[in-house]
């Protein structure tokens, strides 16, 4: 698997844990929920290249020095859930079932998605 988001712990519906891509060095602290139907199930997504979108002037996709932009990941599998995606942490703590990055600068996960090329993906992987 490219990504994976391995859960850790769930405290008040807060799942709390680590976001790792090996192929591109990076791994940083997520959360995912507890807003909406909390975290975002278990299961295998795909993030494409073409579902990359910038979140200018919206603070709950930015990182404290305003990088701002949301992954979109599909599930692979049957769900009610939708609109789920990778993001900054922005705004308060949570999200409403994405994985929020807690970096205070997540510029590097950005230029990762960004450099995918253009209409691949990359599977990411929650466990």
């Amino acid at each position: 698997m490219a990504i994976v988001f391995k859960i850790e712990r769930i405290e008040n519906g807060l799942a709390y844990g680590m976001l790792t891509w090996k192929d591109k060095n990076l791994s940083s602290g997520a959360v995912s929920g507890p807003y909406g139907k909390k975290q975002l199930p278990k299961g295998l997504y795909k993030a494409f290249r073409s579902k990359l979108l910038d979140k200018i002037g919206e603070p709950a996709y930015c990182d404290s020095i305003n990088n701002c932009w949301f992954q979109v990941i599909d599930p692979q599998f049957s769900t009610e859930r939708n609109n789920l995606g990778i993001h900054p942490d922005g705004n308060k703590s949570g999200t409403l079932g994405c994985i929020g990055l807690l970096n205070a600068n997540t510029k590097e996960w950005y230029d990762a998605f960004l450099s995918v090329d253009s209409g691949a993906f990359n599977y990411v992987e929650v466990i």
